[in-house]
């Protein structure tokens, strides 16, 4: 349920009458410092008389004036509006700003699986085998590239997604990262066998590669339970409108043996991509200034 406290014995105001006539919206989303949403004019003081927030998640809203607190607005509820409304209209000093700050935001996390899994030609060859089984989320149902006992075989898998979180408008992004469920193992101790990892923001750019793991010794790198993970979120953000990127990001994992042999294998259960978002509040102060 959603709540609102006013800790009235610790605030600066005064009661007074008076009709209201001005009101001051603010958006804003993680505020760990204050800052002013309302500075009255020279030589003049504010009353409020109302105040409504809202929020796409959950967050406490503290307004203060003269570095004391003086009401807190719980939102505890997704999307959900709360209203305040004053006895009578307050008055602050002289002077005086109102500011706000935000505390226990809760942020929201959504783990996205590939909707579909396509083999492109790698170097002229295409030798993964089972390459749809990549898309979606883990289920150890692998894409498998084996090594070759007459020819080196290689292959890219690449990766598109639907991506699209509830209330897009009112969320900005806190971070993303991609999870690559691969597992490369050497029976064989000829030549290298090696798994790369690549996204791009659209499909008219370039693959940029984030990571390249590799053996030429008998061994196993095993990251089918726990994946190797890359943080794209700053790049995603450097972007005119990230959730644009978000939109039409695609991954891809390429896998190469060049030893001639049987026995070596590199295999890919899926791709995730991580998105968690922090949310965009809106708060409307309502009052007058004399």
């Amino acid at each position: 349920m959603n709540q609102n406290i006013s800790t009235a014995g610790q605030q600066p105001l005064f009661c007074g009458r008076n009709p209201a006539g001005i009101s001051r919206q603010y958006s804003f989303s993680v505020l760990t410092d204050a800052i002013p949403v309302w500075t009255p004019s020279a030589q003049k003081c504010i009353h409020l008389t109302a105040i409504q927030a809202s929020a796409p998640l959950g967050v406490t809203i503290t307004l203060s004036s003269s570095g004391k607190s003086f009401l807190a607005l719980r939102i505890s509820e997704p999307a959900a509006a709360i209203s305040h409304a004053f006895p009578s209209a307050c008055r602050l000093n002289r002077g005086d700003a109102v500011f706000i700050r935000t505390a226990d935001e809760e942020r929201a996390c959504e783990t996205f699986g590939a909707v579909t899994a396509e083999q492109v030609a790698f170097n002229s060859r295409s030798d993964f085998t089972n390459a749809a089984n990549a898309a979606g989320l883990p289920d150890r149902q692998l894409a498998a590239l084996s090594s070759g006992l007459l020819i080196a075989t290689r292959g890219r898998i690449v990766l598109t997604y639907h991506m699209a979180p509830a209330a897009l408008d009112r969320l900005q992004i806190e971070s993303v990262r991609l999870k690559f469920y691969c597992r490369l193992a050497l029976t064989l101790a000829v030549g290298t066998s090696a798994m790369t990892l690549y996204w791009r923001p659209d499909t008219a750019a370039d693959w940029i590669e984030l990571q390249q793991a590799s053996l030429s010794l008998i061994g196993t790198l095993n990251y089918l339970t726990t994946p190797l993970e890359r943080d794209i979120t700053q790049e995603v953000l450097a972007a005119a409108n990230p959730w644009e990127v978000i939109g039409s990001l695609q991954t891809s994992f390429s896998g190469a043996h060049t030893g001639l042999g049987i026995g070596n294998s590199i295999q890919l259960d899926a791709v995730e991509v991580e998105i968690c978002a922090t949310a965009i509040n809106e708060i409307t102060l309502f009052g007058f200034e004399t």
